[in-house]
Formats: C-alpha cells, structure tokens, sequence
C-alpha cells in the first residue's frame, strides 16, 4: 500500500472514531454534569485531527499522475 493511501486511510479512521467517542462523551456529559467539560476534550482531540488532516493534504496525496 502506498504511503499516500495509508495516510488517507488513516486520517478517516481518526475522523470516525473522533466522532464516535465525541458523540458518546456528548451523551455522557448531558447525563451527568452541568458543567460542558466535553467541549475542552472535543477541542483538544479536534487539534490532534487537524495536524493529522493537515499531514495527509501536504504529503499523503503524492504528485498527480500524468496520464
């Protein structure tokens, strides 16, 4: 597999378990607290997303073919 696809496949595993566990920590959050502590997690973790999207736009998507 090349390291391009790799990156991809990666970065949308990131993005689907990030909206998973932000999903059920939402729901946990509603449950239990008055406080909104899940936004920080959901920030924090969201910044870890953008990097790993950012390295995937800069070097998962290799040079254009020229076919």
């Amino acid at each position: 597999m090349a390291a391009g696809k790799v990156l991809q496949t990666s970065f949308i595993i990131h993005a689907v378990v990030y909206a998973i566990v932000i999903a059920g920590l939402w729901m946990i959050n509603s449950e239990t607290s008055s406080f909104n502590w899940v936004r920080y997690v959901a920030w924090g973790w969201g910044i870890g997303l953008v990097a790993h999207g950012t390295v995937f736009a800069l070097f998962g998507r290799g040079k254009p073919s020229s076919r």
